[in-house]
């Protein structure tokens, strides 16, 4: 029974990571476009791209491990039953429910990583996320200089010249070419021309967009008055306002602040994080009910139940989370409901698959006469 544990550890690990890995490429290529997306259209700044990429992932793992693992389990013993080793162990006196004992154990390695990322990981990256994305039109408005895009110059204390300006190019090196400024002070405005321009730090702090060789024209709406002034270089100061932090959301709480909260939101959001490591063991008894394949049926048909399954549990799941939130479901009760119901489901699916009953009664009826 060694021997048999090792394989099976070895490979539906190794199955699983590699599930796991198709997944987590996927979704980094599909966030890494609207990232770029959103970074293209100015309003995000462009040295977080990859940061906000890592952080997403890292939020979106708890689901993807449950799925991964399901997946795995699916494959390594739907190819155990493909080349009849079910068949050889099972005449060995290993079956289903001596197999459900070291699944279980394994499954539960990958429901302590699960717990992990959901209640720890998730939260910290989820804060991460909304932190970058509240400070990204203000805080760093100057450090996400994106050619083609207008971006917004504020008016502050310091820098009382507000405006907007546009980047035609961006060299190697950082410079800015080809730049236009449109300023406001007081009830005067400007344009600012430039053939070239740079981001300027200084030891204080201060932030400068310095254009140079370029050409301003400023004066008031209505008068003759506006003049024209040829300079070699020319500074706009660039305010950074203090990062301020807004309400923060109850997917962004770590569990203790959750258990303080009284709120149906928080606790909803609980229950969905506990959600996750309980879903991957229930998945596991149905992986092993549905990994059952014939040879003259094919394999596909019970993996098609499985997904169907996998995405009834799921949905059921998220419309519970609704209600919970709404407080149409007491507190007490959360998921619980959920998890029971399938629990159950498959338990006596488990039963009858361990004892080479059909799944369905009438579908013993249905197989006999199409046979």
């Amino acid at each position: 029974m060694q021997i048999i544990n090792r394989a099976l550890l070895r490979e539906l690990t190794t199955t699983t990571l590699a599930v796991a890995f198709v997944f987590v490429a996927l979704f980094m290529v599909v966030s890494m476009v609207k990232i770029l997306a959103k970074a293209a259209a100015g309003s995000f700044p462009a040295k977080f791209i990859f940061t906000m990429l890592g952080l997403q992932t890292v939020e979106i793992l708890s689901i993807m491990l449950p799925l991964a693992f399901y997946i795995g389990l699916l494959i390594t013993l739907g190819r155990w039953y493909h080349d009849n080793e079910m068949t050889v162990l099972a005449a060995c006196g290993v079956g289903l429910t001596q197999l459900l004992r070291p699944v279980l154990m394994i499954a539960g390695g990958f429901a302590v990583v699960v717990t992990l990322i959901a209640f720890y990981l998730a939260p910290i990256a989820t804060r991460l996320v909304a932190q970058i994305k509240q400070d990204d039109s203000s805080r760093y408005e100057a450090a996400a200089i994106t050619p083609g895009v207008f971006n917004e110059i504020l008016s502050s204390d310091k820098a009382r010249e507000g405006g907007v300006y546009y980047v035609e190019g961006m060299g190697a090196d950082g410079q800015m070419q080809k730049m236009f400024v449109a300023t406001r002070r007081l009830d005067r405005q400007g344009v600012v021309v430039a053939k070239t321009g740079r981001e300027v730090t200084e030891a204080s702090g201060d932030r400068f967009l310095v254009l140079e060789n370029g050409v301003r024209y400023d004066g008031a709406p209505g008068q003759g008055d506006y003049r024209m002034i040829v300079f070699e270089r020319y500074a706009i100061r660039v305010e950074l306002p203090a990062p301020v932090l807004r309400h923060t959301s109850f997917h962004a709480m770590s569990t203790r602040q959750l258990l303080a909260e009284r709120d149906p939101g928080a606790n909803a959001e609980l229950h969905w994080r506990l959600s996750k490591p309980v879903a991957l063991l229930l998945l596991t008894l149905f992986a092993l009910v549905f990994a059952y394949t014939q040879p003259r049926r094919g394999r596909y048909v019970s993996l098609f139940v499985a997904i169907v399954a996998y995405f009834l549990y799921s949905n059921l799941l998220g419309v519970a989370d609704a209600m919970l939130k709404r407080g149409r479901v007491p507190a007490e009760l959360g998921l619980w409901w959920v998890h029971g119901m399938f629990m159950i489901v498959g338990a006596y699916l488990f039963w009858r698959r361990a004892n080479n009953l059909p799944l369905l009664p009438m579908s013993a009826l249905f197989w006999r006469r199409a046979a």
